[in-house]
């Protein structure tokens, strides 16, 4: 994992945007408002991101109470249990599929920290991202953004997708002020 000041033209990045938001999540913004106005917190919204999203993927993911359950490829289960602990609630919320990959994207909260969790139905791998990956027109890259005032990356990163897992390709990472 390079840290890069500099990245190639700055343009570029731009574009890497701008074509990406084309392919973004099936939940446009402005849905995603509307649907999470009245949420008590981040884990109550995935939810109700997750209750959209089950009825178009019935077959490979399901919800039972605290459990979500993933079909594997060709064959197998993986389960996700939201919990509740002294340091906070741990939750799993199905947020998409990215159908060319055969990969599910999961909203994950820990506390008050959230992310998302990438799970290969082929193989079941597993792979931590900070922010909603925006799949780029290639399908084979994704970028997530990661800033706030502490505890993140402060940084855009260039993600590949390959048959055997995920790999950051590059990052940029803003000047400090």
């Amino acid at each position: 994992m390079s840290r890069v000041r500099c990245w190639r033209p700055w343009w570029a990045l731009g574009a890497l945007f701008v074509s990406a938001l084309a392919f973004a999540a099936s939940i446009a913004p402005a849905e995603l408002a509307v649907l999470c106005a009245n949420a008590e917190d981040q884990a109550q919204c995935g939810r109700l991101v997750e209750a959209r999203q089950l009825r178009r993927l019935s077959r490979i993911v399901e919800r039972d109470g605290d459990e979500l359950r993933v079909s594997l490829a060709p064959f197998g289960l993986t389960v996700f249990r939201d919990t509740i602990n002294i340091t906070g609630a741990k939750s799993y919320a199905v947020w998409d599929y990215l159908e060319s990959l055969d990969t599910l994207v999961l909203f994950t909260t820990d506390g008050d920290r959230s992310g998302f969790l990438l799970v290969q139905r082929h193989g079941g791998e597993e792979y931590r991202v900070p922010s909603e990956p925006i799949l780029a027109p290639d399908a084979r890259h994704f970028v997530t953004a990661d800033f706030c005032a502490k505890d993140c990356d402060n940084q855009v990163a260039v993600w590949r997708i390959e048959p055997n897992g995920l790999r950051k390709e590059s990052t940029w990472v803003p000047a400090a002020s």
